[in-house]
């Protein structure tokens, strides 16, 4: 029997509803793969549950998930999976940041960090934090499969390349076995 907090993530339905235009590259300073994310979060838009033991994180591909890929989520895994601390940041829709620190035993410490105006009728900047101790190897996998999935599927509708594909997910094939990341 452990006492780990569990961690999921996953997919849910699409979400038809754009509440913000679409990306726009008017000056070309992005690369063909930076604005393929971007249109494929943006024109692919749907919610994604973050479960950390009983908390449930709603978030959606746009803003939130395009924004933790373009901070480069998958070298924040390998780090992680080398035992050094990590942040992953959810500031667009529901101003939440976890701290990630590995500890020993395939154990991480993972600080869930709201801030924000936390009450509708109250204008204080406020926060709140919430410890978990999640395996290591769950958050990673979890992670890991959620990655592969987007890029399969940014992939699959045109948004980016093979190739694109590949050298974005590189830093996974560390702490993956090369089999698993196609």
């Amino acid at each position: 029997m452990n006492n780990y907090s569990n961690f999921t993530i996953h997919l849910e339905e699409p979400n038809c509803e754009k509440y913000a235009d679409p990306p726009d590259d008017s000056l070309g300073e992005l690369s063909h793969f930076e604005l393929g994310l971007k249109l494929f979060c943006f024109e692919c838009d749907r919610p994604v549950s973050i479960e950390i033991g009983t908390e449930k994180i709603k978030v959606f591909f746009d803003p939130d998930i395009c924004m933790i890929l373009e901070d480069n989520l998958p070298q924040k895994l390998s780090e992680l999976s080398q035992g050094k601390p990590t942040q992953i940041e959810f500031v667009e829709s529901v101003c939440i940041t976890l701290e990630l620190q590995p500890l020993a035993n395939d154990k991480v410490s993972c600080n869930l960090k709201r801030f924000g105006y936390l009450s509708p009728n109250q204008f204080t900047l406020k926060s709140q934090n919430q410890h978990f101790e999640l395996n290591t190897t769950q958050v990673i996998t979890e992670l890991n499969e959620f990655i592969e999935q987007l890029m399969e599927m940014a992939l699959t509708g045109g948004y980016i390349t093979s190739q694109e594909k590949q050298e974005f997910l590189m830093p996974l094939r560390e702490i993956a076995p090369a089999s698993a990341i196609s």
